[in-house]
């Protein structure tokens, strides 16, 4: 299991949850600002979907296909806001929402939002060693909840979405998207034979034969540019 991130220090316990935030996804240096929650959240939400084929073929039975890969993790958290100094602590509600969206919004020359990195002290992120996780905004509601006579608000509730965004040269080290190890699903396309795709994917020709008759191709020379084949994993050593 790689470990992923493990030059970065987490937080210290009794610490609040932080999101961070860069220009450029590499995250070097210090963050250009930091958003830190007033109440640490008390629930998280992670989302870890498994893509897979879903072309059965015709007349099969209903089973999962081949694993095509995995789609980005999404973490929802919720931050309550009390500008009520019910529990001692004085907050500016309408400052602290700023902050929010000055770490998690535009970076500033309207290209792009902010690359974040949001660090919780003893929470493991479901990747192996992982405690921080390197991500970008993809949804913010803001819900205020109460009001001084004057409009200000005194209370509010910021439920938001974050989906992973980490740099090219982590996601290579985790998983090599052309290793002969997974399985892959090609489109055939105009101009395609079978013994260049099995070279490009296993580095060797040798494996047409088998993956032929994995595809039940009758003329491995014969490919329909639109169809599906499959590409399973072969044992290259």
């Amino acid at each position: 299991m790689i470990d992923i991130l493990s030059s970065i220090s987490p937080l210290k316990a009794g610490e609040k949850l932080k999101i961070q935030s860069w220009v450029d996804i590499e995250r070097n240096g210090n963050p250009t600002s930091t958003f830190s929650a007033f109440i640490n959240p008390d629930e998280i939400s992670l989302n870890y979907n498994v893509l897979t084929e879903t072309t059965s073929a015709a007349g099969s039975t209903g089973n999962a296909g081949a694993f095509l890969g995995t789609s980005p993790f999404t973490v929802t958290l919720k931050f309550f806001l009390d500008g009520t100094n019910a529990n001692g602590v004085k907050l500016d509600v309408k400052a602290k929402v700023i902050e929010f969206y000055t770490a998690t919004g535009y970076d500033g020359k309207g290209h792009r939002t902010r690359f974040l990195r949001i660090n919780w002290p003893g929470l493991l992120w479901y990747r192996s060693n992982q405690f921080v996780f390197d991500c970008v905004l993809k949804t913010a509601t803001i819900q205020y909840k109460l009001f001084k006579s004057d409009g200000t608000p005194l209370r509010a509730v910021i439920n938001a979405t974050f989906i992973e965004k980490r740099k090219p040269a982590e996601v290579q080290a985790e998983v090599d998207d052309q290793s002969a190890d997974l399985t892959h699903i090609r489109v055939v396309k105009e101009g395609d034979n079978l013994p260049n795709l099995v070279l490009s994917i296993y580095g060797d020709f040798k494996y047409y034969l088998e993956v032929a008759k994995v595809n039940k191709l009758k003329n491995f020379r014969d490919l329909v540019p639109g169809d599906k084949l499959m590409f399973p994993p072969f044992n290259t050593a």
